[in-house]
């Protein structure tokens, strides 16, 4: 392989990298300003949740076009304007005076484009990279821990000197560049599935038995990610005395950094364990039963350092089970489908999951967050067996890795 042609696959995970942070952390903002977007506005916590519930429901009806858009269209130009559509709907959210301009603003114009970019930007790392596949994966998972670190530090000291406002602009102008950066230098990428008819991949994923069982437990987990990232920064700020600055940072720092090793920790050790022959699916289960006491303790924890401890231990089980989700898919389905498959279990956990920050924030209006949150390790428990369910599952006998 040409030097130059390895530079540039590498090039292209930094591109994603930071396209990736920006994705998480543009969908972070809300969490870190929303007590001060909830006094403005003066939104319930029901209320407030319904952005997030709005926005993860439309990513879900998107996500069979994102696959059959990555599978049929050059996935370059997908992920270009991906970024660019998202980074110009964050701006505007900065703009926003009411919850129907929430609404209207995250749910629908953030949330469309940003539903392509992840099965997209998996298919396309595939693509580029072949024996370094996993490696490439897993630093371009890290990101989506980054981004809520950034977020967490910026967007909440932002808020607290010039308004929640400005935290959006800040972040949707990078974004913009970004996009002229991929569109610049991203190489081309092939169509898989040209001649097909548009939802066949999507069609052929959905009947294999594995991905809906991915799907099924990436629902459980999902629903606790978007469930505990809404409203932890608003738990901490309650519960400790924390300002929204202060909050922002211990619920994105500590859990962004074990996150970022956890995922690192895990693309490593599954690559290991299949090497000795485990599945990578066993792997996955194993972390979540991890994390799941981790949860618990989150929920309970009486002060600040027991909270960041518990928070620390979630991400890193949560890195670890991240990392390997897309490389354990691809085990399952045939090359040219691979944005296909990734739709299929975006479609049905994002569905199952949508319900997430509108049910806590409406038992927050009832009671405690902190219960709430104590009850989300049974989710990790339960996607876990459902993964183990998956141990004796055929591999794809095209590429199976």
């Amino acid at each position: 392989m040409p030097l130059q042609t390895d530079r540039r696959r590498w090039e292209v995970v930094a591109m994603l990298w930071f396209a990736y942070v920006l994705y998480q952390a543009d969908k972070q903002i809300y969490a870190v300003v929303l007590p001060l977007v909830r006094a403005e506005m003066g939104l319930s916590g029901y209320e407030a949740g319904l952005v997030n519930s709005a926005f993860t429901v439309v990513s879900a009806i998107l996500a069979p076009l994102a696959g059959a858009f990555g599978d049929r269209w050059p996935k370059h130009r997908v992920l270009i304007l991906a970024v660019a559509i998202w980074s110009v709907a964050t701006m505007l959210t900065g703009f926003a005076t009411s919850l129907a301009l929430l609404l209207l603003i995250r749910a629908v114009l953030f949330a469309g484009a940003e539903s392509f970019y992840p099965p997209v930007s998996h298919a396309y790392l595939a693509e580029q990279h072949t024996t370094t596949r996993a490696l490439a994966i897993s630093i371009h998972q890290t990101a989506q821990n980054a981004g809520p670190l950034v977020s967490g530090l910026l967007a909440g000291w932002l808020a607290e000197k010039f308004g929640w406002r400005i935290g959006f602009m800040a972040f949707g102008v990078p974004g913009l560049l970004l996009s002229v950066w991929m569109y610049l230098r991203m190489p081309t990428s092939g169509i898989s599935s040209k001649g097909s008819a548009l939802l066949a991949g999507f069609v052929y994923c959905f009947k294999i038995d594995a991905v809906r069982r991915f799907g099924f437990a990436f629902s459980a987990v999902l629903f606790v990610l978007i469930g505990y990232s809404t409203w932890a920064p608003t738990l901490f700020g309650t519960q400790f005395g924390l300002s929204v600055a202060q909050a922002g940072f211990q619920t994105s720092f500590w859990s962004s950094i074990a996150s970022m090793a956890g995922a690192l920790i895990g693309g490593l050790t599954a690559d290991r364990m299949v090497r000795r022959g485990y599945r990578r699916v066993s792997l996955q289960a194993a972390f979540l039963l991890a994390g799941a006491p981790f949860l618990w303790w989150l929920g309970s924890a009486n002060d600040l350092v027991e909270a960041v401890w518990a928070l620390s231990g979630v991400g890193l089980f949560r890195g670890m089970y991240e990392a390997t989700i897309a490389v354990t898919l691809y085990d399952y389905v045939p090359p040219q489908y691979r944005s296909s498959a990734a739709a299929v279990v975006l479609l049905l956990a994002n569905l199952l999951a949508a319900p997430s920050a509108a049910v806590l924030g409406w038992l927050g209006d009832q009671s405690q967050l902190t219960t709430s949150i104590r009850l989300l390790s049974i989710l990790f428990v339960l996607a876990a067996g459902i993964l183990f369910s998956a141990r004796g599952l055929p591999l794809s006998p095209i590429d199976g890795e």
